[in-house]
């Protein structure tokens, strides 16, 4: 007689560790980091811009009498935008919240659900943010949206209340396009000297961007090739000591002739497009604000029989104070 084999066991126990593990953890730069603006109260913002006519070196006659003059306030022009309505759901049954029992889902399922729900909020709001959404207003089968920087950052007018005036788009030479493959620091100081003069001033800037121009920029410091009909082998060089034995491959921080740019991966840009990878967006935070109506908050809504249920909304707007002075990298390979 074998005896009890485990093969043949009857009402054995399963296994199921206590814990649910989520390997997506994407970081939220541009949410983290964008200041707080006023309390938005209208689904419609505006503010103004200005700025200084050219610089003139002509000369004053003596004596000569005052006939014409400036109108200081003719630059000033009228920038808007809508704001965004997001929101999440998240409902449990009854028997799934009082009875059952679940493996890493000790504070409920409920609980559980909105805290997920939550983090989704957040991460909904930065894509908004990276996107290339136009803004619009609430018709009924749409609803409102804002302006995300991919908008924000072109050189033409766009669809909906455009800006005013050209005067207030970021010239052509802030706006790369030069495919990955073809990036040389050459033309990281290209887009840094456009946005300099634009502003006129040495500053530091933050670049959000993904992840494929993120390693373009780290390698642009380490190889080295051939120059024009020198064919020669690339060559890749560190800066750390091989006693070390360690290598770093990485940039943080980009300092140049007009700007020094701590750089920021995100696997949230242009969310509403396929380039999120090559995209990259140069910005002077001061000149960003995002004016909340309502932060990520959590309703529970009343439970009709069917188990709690509950909504999370955000509203908000994201108002760029100037166009002028920023930045992008718009790769589409």
């Amino acid at each position: 007689m074998a005896g009890i084999l485990e093969k043949d066991q009857v009402g054995k126990r399963e296994m199921l560790a206590d814990y649910i593990t989520i390997t997506d953890a994407k970081s939220k730069p541009i949410l983290a980091m964008i200041p707080k603006g006023k309390k938005l109260v209208n689904t419609y913002v505006r503010w103004q811009v200005d700025d200084y006519e050219t610089p003139s070196i002509t000369a004053q006659v003596d004596g000569q009498d005052a006939t014409d003059f400036e109108d200081a306030a003719r630059n000033r022009v009228e920038l808007a935008v809508y704001c965004h309505y997001l929101r999440n759901s998240a409902k449990v049954s009854k028997l799934a919240e009082d009875v059952a029992n679940v493996a890493g889902v000790s504070e409920g399922e409920m609980a559980r659900s909105i805290r997920k729900k939550l983090e989704e909020m957040g991460r909904n709001v930065e894509a908004v943010l990276g996107a290339d959404n136009e803004s619009q207003a609430d018709t009924g089968a749409v609803g409102y949206e804002t302006r995300g920087l991919g908008t924000w950052i072109t050189a033409s007018t766009t669809t909906w209340s455009p800006v005013n005036s050209a005067t207030y788009h970021p010239p052509s030479a802030s706006i790369d396009a030069t495919a990955m493959s073809s990036v040389t620091e050459a033309v990281i100081k290209a887009v840094l000297a456009s946005v300099y003069a634009e502003r006129g001033q040495t500053q530091t800037l933050d670049l959000i961007c993904g992840p494929t121009l993120k390693r373009t920029i780290s390698g642009l410091t380490q190889t080295s090739g051939g120059t024009d009909n020198k064919a020669t082998t690339a060559v890749k060089t560190y800066t750390t000591p091989a006693a070390d034995k360690t290598i770093i491959s990485n940039v943080e921080t980009y300092v140049g002739d007009f700007s020094t740019v701590n750089i920021h991966p995100s696997l949230l840009l242009d969310a509403d497009g396929s380039d999120g990878n090559y995209r990259g967006y140069l910005l002077d935070f001061p000149m960003l604000e995002l004016c909340w109506n309502q932060m990520p908050t959590v309703t529970k809504l009343p439970d009709l029989g069917g188990g709690p249920r509950a909504i999370i909304e955000a509203i908000f707007a994201l108002v760029v104070k100037n166009p002028l002075g920023l930045g992008k990298f718009a790769a589409t390979s």
